[in-house]
């Protein structure tokens, strides 16, 4: 999806006034979805939010108006004292063919992914152990939800990619350069708790190999909208002891993380590949919240995945 000049200017406006989507939303009395249609270029303002949108950064930048809005890019950026951005696509860390389907996606599932998160997986250098990694997702000024992951000093920062409903990550330690893939199971509709997915990357030690296993995501709290608030949070979290004490993970987890595979288990009835079928997935939601009061009126919001199956 192409971004419009008007969603351009508007994401620039943000940036002026270091406001988050959250905040303007919260003080035009609209749901932050709609600013994210707004900026994506999915949905353009009514005439009356258009005229308040304007009342409302005039009272910032006195002799602000409607005509200005009508400005070439370079222009507005000029009569806010700001660079004129990059072109759209240009400021993404990764580019591929389908941006477009992947933001418009992404403008549909963010609220339900947003969060703090703290994952389950096998410690490699602790056979028999398990670590929690501290995590964040939240939606970033380009229409894509930034994925982040780590402890204590190693953080894992990138994205995460609403695909046919699966999430597709992709994320890199700065320091390090190792590069970490992972893709979820498709989510239920609704609040995401719990994800479930593989993940790929590099193993430990000095001549590190590759490694997969399973990984769980749990939500355990959510974004305050203040970006500066949230990331002092999460740099708390990174500083918790990532060693899970024995005993502590479920069996219903233990069981889930800790699958056979291989030759040997496909004789005795088992799998041969390590996947993550859909009936197997202990991925969960909280119910979705309709209807939804959006810029054109009260809507259904979209669902994103599969649905909640009671057994």
């Amino acid at each position: 999806m192409t971004k419009t000049p008007f969603g351009a200017k508007l994401e620039l406006v943000l940036k002026v006034f270091s406001m988050s989507r959250s905040q303007l939303a919260a003080d035009l009395a609209v749901d932050k979805s709609v600013i994210g249609r707004w900026v994506s270029g999915s949905a353009a303002p009514a005439t009356h939010n258009m005229a308040h949108l304007t009342r409302y950064i005039a009272s910032k930048r006195p002799g602000f108006t409607m005509l200005d809005w009508e400005r070439t890019l370079p222009d507005f950026a000029d009569l806010f004292g700001a660079q004129p951005p990059v072109p759209d696509g240009a400021g993404d860390s990764i580019i591929l063919p389908m941006m477009g389907q992947i933001r418009s996606a992404t403008e549909t599932c963010a609220a339900d992914l947003e969060c703090f998160f703290r994952t389950t997986r096998p410690a490699e250098a602790a056979p028999g152990r398990f670590l929690h990694d501290q995590g964040m997702l939240r939606l970033g000024d380009n229409g894509l939800l930034e994925f982040r992951m780590g402890i204590r000093e190693t953080v894992y920062a990138g994205w995460l990619f609403p695909i046919r409903g699966k999430l597709f990550c992709i994320a890199t330690d700065a320091v390090s350069g190792g590069l970490v893939f992972a893709i979820f199971s498709t989510p239920p509709a609704g609040r995401v708790q719990r994800l479930d997915g593989l993940s790929l990357g590099m193993g430990a030690g000095s001549l590190p190999g590759i490694t997969a296993a399973t990984l769980l995501l749990d939500r355990i709290g959510e974004l305050s909208g203040d970006a500066a608030a949230d990331e002092r949070r999460y740099q708390q979290l990174l500083m918790q002891d990532p060693l899970a004490p024995e005993g502590s993970i479920p069996e219903d987890v233990l069981a889930h993380l800790l699958r056979d595979f291989g030759p040997s288990q496909l004789a005795l009835g088992g799998e041969l590949l390590l996947h993550l079928p859909f009936h197997r997935s202990v991925a969960r939601s909280l119910p979705p919240v309709v209807p939804l009061r959006a810029d054109e009126g009260q809507v259904v919001r979209p669902q994103f995945g599969r649905p909640n199956i009671k057994s």
